[in-house]
């Protein structure tokens, strides 16, 4: 009987498996020729022709493209599926792509319909079932219905990372949960997100590494802090999804 259980889950594994390979499989892989992106199946055959500006891999069935500066979508079988109308766009997550025209962002589904009115001076992928966004100055999360999850209030926000997100409220950093509630006051000059159970904060003109608890972890090395500064983590806000 033990046996029989021990190959009935090997058996299942073995399907799942194979499911996964064969869903990858379908997917088109992107290549580029002349200084322009295509897509090949499994076998090699070009199915699209190398004739966009840039190309993504697929997620969730959907690639996103850019043709004259415009941004679109193309489907499984290479055809163009959402034209090519906005101005900034990202990956579908969740069924859902954040898109922009005309200086504002609202969300799309895989129908190129609008879920989420085109109201916001920023947004951001969603992530775990929030997406943050910026309207009036003010950032917050919102969910997939366009729901405030938490309150456009903060002067400035970064990405949630291990159940906590860095806001900015009254001139200070702090971190708030998923609630909204501050679980770690906002006295810091800079924060960033959690990463392996450490942030790095700014204080006093010092950065240096704090716990889930707040506490003083240790200083920043010289080397990482001048690629804090110059690198990815000391880029503009709007971009900063940390």
């Amino acid at each position: 009987m033990k046996n029989k259980i021990i190959l009935k889950a090997f058996f299942l594994m073995l399907l799942a498996s194979a499911f996964t390979i064969q869903v990858r499989s379908q997917d088109l892989v992107k290549f580029y020729q002349g200084g322009k992106a295509g897509y090949k199946d499994a076998s090699g055959k070009v199915i699209v022709e190398p004739k966009y500006d840039a190309g993504s891999d697929f997620y969730e069935g959907m690639a996103l493209v850019i043709h004259a500066r415009k941004r679109g979508f193309i489907n499984a079988k290479g055809e163009v599926a959402i034209p090519f109308q906005y101005d900034d766009a990202s990956i579908f997550k969740g069924g859902l792509a954040k898109v922009g025209k005309d200086k504002k962002y609202g969300y799309i589904n895989k129908e190129g319909k609008t879920v989420i009115e085109f109201q916001y001076d920023f947004a951001d992928d969603f992530i775990n079932g929030m997406a943050r966004v910026s309207k009036g100055g003010k950032y917050g999360f919102i969910d997939p219905t366009g729901k405030p999850v938490i309150e456009l209030k903060y002067d400035n926000a970064r990405n949630f990372g291990e159940g906590v997100a860095a806001v900015k409220e009254n001139g200070k950093w702090g971190f708030i949960n998923e609630k909204g509630t501050f679980v770690i006051p906002a006295e810091y000059e800079d924060a960033v997100i959690f990463y392996q159970n450490n942030a790095v904060v700014a204080k006093d003109g010092k950065r240096f590494y704090i716990d889930h608890n707040g506490k003083f972890v240790k200083d920043m090395p010289k080397h990482d802090e001048e690629e804090e500064m110059h690198g990815r983590k000391g880029g503009d806000k709007d971009k900063d999804n940390r």
